[in-house]
């Protein structure tokens, strides 16, 4: 019983490994969107990332993890992040992708690449935005 539970508690703490902190946020003017952000670590204790992404995304409903559905309004690439090293006062420039008309929630992903791009960390940002 024992060690079942501690192969657990390894899977939670890898699965958890990359993480955002600080301030996060975006401004956009026109058709230009700013992403920004303080900090992002690898908390592992050995090895790297697979390179990884910030998104913006706009979606009907909060997110609260899992897939998402929404409208990707902007991403940078990061490449991959040693263990116990972090990216900090990150801030991309860019062309900003408009979703249809309406009111939508925000929400800024930490994606990592392994085999396929999967999201590792997520801050949902409070209220909605009209577009």
């Amino acid at each position: 019983m024992f060690f079942w539970i501690v192969l657990i508690l390894l899977f939670n703490i890898d699965s958890n490994a990359q993480s955002f902190s600080g301030t996060w946020g975006y401004q956009i003017s026109g058709k230009e969107i700013t992403l920004y952000g303080d900090k992002i670590s690898n908390l592992n204790y050995g090895g790297h990332t697979g390179t990884l992404k910030v998104a913006l995304y706009a979606t009907s409903f909060p997110y609260s993890g899992g897939t998402i559905n929404g409208y990707k309004l902007y991403e940078m690439r990061l490449n991959s992040l040693d263990a116990g090293y972090s990216y900090n006062d990150i801030s991309n420039t860019g062309y900003c992708s408009y979703p249809p008309s309406g009111y939508y929630y925000l929400t800024i992903l930490l994606l990592e690449y392994n085999y396929s791009y999967e999201i590792v960390d997520y801050i949902s940002l409070n209220g909605y935005e009209k577009f």
